[in-house]
């Protein structure tokens, strides 16, 4: 390190032997490391239960990938959690407000009597159902909430209408 060539030296040698100064440096340092971890390690977790348990709970697979449809309906009816149904009221405050109430991607606005009567008019009741139970345009089946039963959906609907003083 700060070796100059001197005539009639080489450089490589001079280049080999700094580097070998080097790394005979960090392998010491290396040793140091492993026989201070070694020390310092409070044992083998292998050998505890109770840390081979979280381990194990730690290293324990998140999910899994369903693609049988009959599965897939099996383990989404055995993840469901069991809840009170939602009113309409409670269905639009929850999912369907947070987009008619600012009328996002042309959603009808809540109370807007004029969007909401000319839908009802053209669709009826039953139409305006199924559209908000399936998806239509830039809705999401079940304003994308599949937790929601078909009768809080109508619920919905007709909260919404009622808001906007639709006659149903």
């Amino acid at each position: 390190m700060g070796n100059k060539p001197q005539d009639g030296q080489n450089p490589d040698k001079i280049f080999m032997a700094n580097f070998s100064k080097v790394m005979g440096g960090l392998g010491v340092i290396f040793v140091i490391c492993i026989v201070a971890a070694g020390l310092f390690a409070s044992g083998d977790i292998r050998d505890d239960e109770g840390q081979t348990a979280l381990m194990k709970e730690r290293l324990a697979p998140i999910g899994k990938v369903v693609t049988d449809p009959e599965m897939l309906v099996q383990a989404s009816a055995e993840t469901e959690t069991s809840r009170e149904p939602y009113t309409g009221a409670q269905v639009v405050e929850r999912v369907c407000g947070a987009c008619h109430n600012a009328g996002v991607l042309d959603a009808p606005k809540s109370g807007d009597n004029a969007a909401w009567a000319q839908r009802f008019d053209e669709k009826g009741l039953d139409t305006l159902v199924k559209h908000s139970i399936e998806g239509y345009n830039a809705m999401p089946a079940r304003g994308g909430d599949s937790s929601l039963s078909d009768d809080e959906v109508r619920d919905a609907v007709k909260a919404l209408l009622e808001d906007a003083d639709v006659s149903i």
